[in-house]
Parts: structure tokens; C-alpha cells; sequence
């Protein structure tokens, strides 16, 4: 599997191979673009995406167990070529402060190539 190299948000370039990641890399890239798309975001499907405005913040955000299911959906829909990249996503753990409404979320997503720590 390759992917290309997110660099502060934006599409690595002009250094041949070294934009690519392979192997693990490519799946945590891959996993941390789809937690960073958020539904309504994408002009070509706006029904894709994390329902963050929805579904996390506000009165909703309060709901670990359905904060935590909707996160892990995202994480195991993660695919290439139709084939999923990530088979479980274990240990998520969240906080929630509803003064601040800051959302944190942490826990391990296992693929295809191994473990992979993922946080918010």
C-alpha cells in the first residue's frame, strides 16, 4: 500500500518516493485523514465524513459509549481498494470537557501491518 505524505494538512510533492508511505505509515495517514474529514466537509459526498458538529459536541459529546462507536466506525471503515486496512480498534478512551468543549479520544487500531496508536 502506498499513500501520500500529509504534511501540515497538505499533499507532500516533488520529492519523488520520499512523498509516499508504505506499510503502517500509510494506514495511520490514511486513518488520521478520514478522523479529519468532517461530514458536510467534502463537496462530492456530504454525507461522508465524522459527524463531529452533530453527533461529538455540544449535549451529544457528553455520550462516551456513542462517542467512542461513531470514532470506531470511522476507524474500521478505512479501506483501499475496497479491501479494509484496519480488522479492530481497541482501548479507545475519551474525555469530554462541556466548559471548554474539548474532545480527546485515544486507543489502538489493529491493520493489517500491525498495531497503530491513534489520538486526537
Amino acid at each position: 500500500m502506498r499513500y501520500r505524505r500529509i504534511v501540515n494538512g497538505e499533499p507532500s510533492y516533488g520529492q519523488s518516493q520520499q512523498d509516499f508511505l508504505q506499510g503502517i505509515e500509510a494506514v495511520g495517514q490514511a486513518i488520521a485523514t478520514r478522523l479529519s474529514l468532517y461530514s458536510g466537509e467534502w463537496w462530492e459526498d456530504i454525507y461522508d465524513g465524522l459527524p463531529v458538529w452533530t453527533n461529538l459536541l455540544g449535549y451529544e459529546g457528553a455520550n462516551k459509549t456513542k462517542s467512542n462507536a461513531i470514532i470506531k466506525a470511522r476507524i474500521l471503515g478505512t479501506k483501499l481498494d475496497n479491501v479494509s486496512l484496519v480488522t479492530s480498534v481497541e482501548n479507545i478512551t475519551n474525555t469530554y470537557n462541556s466548559v471548554t468543549r474539548k474532545y480527546t479520544f485515544k486507543g489502538y487500531a489493529k491493520s493489517v501491518y500491525g498495531y497503530i496508536s491513534i489520538s486526537s
